[in-house]
């Protein structure tokens, strides 16, 4: 079974992810690939303003806007479980 796919707005501060593909036009995915987000790479949401998102690529902070971010389908990565 294949993990959900969500866009990148309703991923929540905190989540590690990784992306799957972009659903918005050439221009938004040009865009997006000049900051290095393309599909395959992982990235996570350090914070969540409500109109824009700050998101670490490696040691990469990138601000991206509500509207691009939404354009971006991310799938969660799964967190191995600490051990008892």
């Amino acid at each position: 079974m294949s993990a959900p796919t969500l866009p990148l707005t309703l991923a929540g501060e905190g989540a590690t992810v990784r992306m799957v593909a972009i659903s918005g036009s050439a221009r938004a995915a040009h865009r997006l690939a000049e900051l290095g987000l393309t599909p395959g790479v992982s990235l996570t949401v350090l914070r969540d303003n409500g109109s824009s998102l700050l998101v670490a690529v490696g040691d990469t902070r990138l601000a991206v806007s509500y509207g691009l971010a939404h354009s971006v389908l991310v799938t969660p990565l799964e967190r191995s479980a600490p051990d008892a």
